[in-house]
């Protein structure tokens, strides 16, 4: 046995790792099944099951009467959401945030076959330090979770069979900035893959055209395509927006642009071409293209808030590989993301506290500073290695 599989059995073997990943997840498990039996809580994974309760019944899922709550995911995606509608509310948010968990302890698992670099317990090292963007998902039950875990399962699958192509499919499914989640599969050439993820898409379509009826379907994409545009300027501009369009618009606003519905769509445009750009630069380190395929995920949407950074785990996960051979930038961002954990949770500071720290984007620079690692690397020559990609 070379050195290259005596370190590879090594990071197999159970161990440290192991103990400690399960430690977190039963953490992360007793924290969601508390929340999800609090009736006051999981107030996302109602909306969801509401809309999964109006497709069955083939009605509108998009209504005035929803107020400050709405459902704002594309028609497709309720197509997933229907077995909600089928348990009691209870029950369905028990089940939602222990998938949650389920998905988060599996990327944990599988990421070592993306991105052999760091050691296992990196990962839930990285955990740890998201546990405040972890405890938002499972505080609201959202979704954030389960794309984490489809966009890795369908990385580490290889190229046999689908290719990923299915996790991928329904990952894109679960929210429109998942559909980034192809960039990964994109760089890398694994063509199958992303081939059956637009089946699986067009195949959702379907679903939703044969139960509502297609004038019905294109009316449900207008009414979605309405909200979003009348609800998202009104959301970045706030204190809780984290993504790189909100920053785009930050900067945009100190130089005296106001903000606006034009001002918002160059700045998703920028956003999304920039991020691909990143992805193809490190496009040679399998590993590097995971990394900054799930950081787009996580920043180009201009809803993202810090729920949806748990999608910087697997980079996060590089940053504490980093912290421990002393790289100064991997520690800094690493320190960051605890502050951010520590300090935006509401424990320790009142809401208008929280606000005026949320307003400096503390969790849009994290994802800036990652990035700049990832960068960093590339410059030094040491963010390609001699890994062979999945498959």
């Amino acid at each position: 046995m070379d050195v290259a599989e005596q370190d590879g059995a090594r990071r197999r073997a159970p161990g440290h790792g192991d103990r400690l990943r399960w430690a977190v997840g039963g953490f992360f498990l007793v924290l969601g099944l508390v929340l999800a039996l609090n009736p006051r809580r999981c107030i996302d994974f109602t909306v969801f099951r509401t809309a999964g309760t109006r497709l069955l019944a083939g009605t509108s899922l998009y209504r005035v009467e929803d107020g400050p709550m709405p459902f704002k995911y594309a028609p497709p995606a309720a197509v997933l959401l229907v077995p909600l509608a089928l348990v009691p509310r209870t029950a369905g948010a028990v089940l939602w945030n222990a998938g949650s968990v389920a998905l988060l302890l599996l990327a944990l698992a599988r990421l070592g076959r993306v991105d052999p670099g760091p050691l296992d317990r990196d990962g839930t090292w990285a955990a740890l330090a998201l546990a405040g963007p972890v405890g938002t998902v499972l505080f609201y039950g959202q979704v954030d979770l389960w794309l984490l875990g489809l966009l890795t399962l369908a990385a580490a699958s290889g190229r046999g069979r689908d290719g990923g192509g299915v996790a991928l499919g329904l990952a894109a499914l679960t929210k429109p900035p998942g559909v980034l989640g192809g960039l990964f599969f994109l760089v890398q050439r694994r063509w199958r893959a992303t081939l059956v993820a637009a089946a699986v898409g067009l195949l959702a379509c379907a679903l939703v055209v044969l139960r509502l009826g297609l004038p019905a379907f294109g009316a449900e994409v207008d009414a979605w395509r309405a909200l979003v545009e009348r609800s998202t300027v009104e959301w970045v501009t706030g204190p809780n927006p984290q993504g790189l369009p909100t920053l785009f618009l930050d900067v945009a606003g100190w130089m005296g642009v106001p903000p606006g519905a034009g001002a918002l769509r160059l700045a998703e445009l920028a956003s999304a071409l920039a991020f691909s750009l990143l992805v193809l630069a490190v496009r040679r380190d399998a590993g590097a293209a995971f990394r900054m395929t799930a950081l787009a995920v996580a920043m180009v949407s201009p809803l993202a808030w810090r729920a949806n950074f748990v999608l910087a785990l697997p980079a996060l996960r590089r940053a504490v590989t980093g912290a421990r051979q002393r790289e100064w930038p991997s520690v800094a961002t690493l320190v960051l993301a605890i502050a951010g954990t520590v300090f935006t949770s509401g424990a320790f500071l009142d809401r208008h506290a929280t606000e005026r720290l949320l307003a400096l984007r503390p969790w849009g620079l994290l994802g800036l500073l990652l990035v700049a690692i990832e960068l960093w690397a590339l410059r030094r020559g040491t963010a390609v290695r001699a890994a062979t990609p999945p498959g």
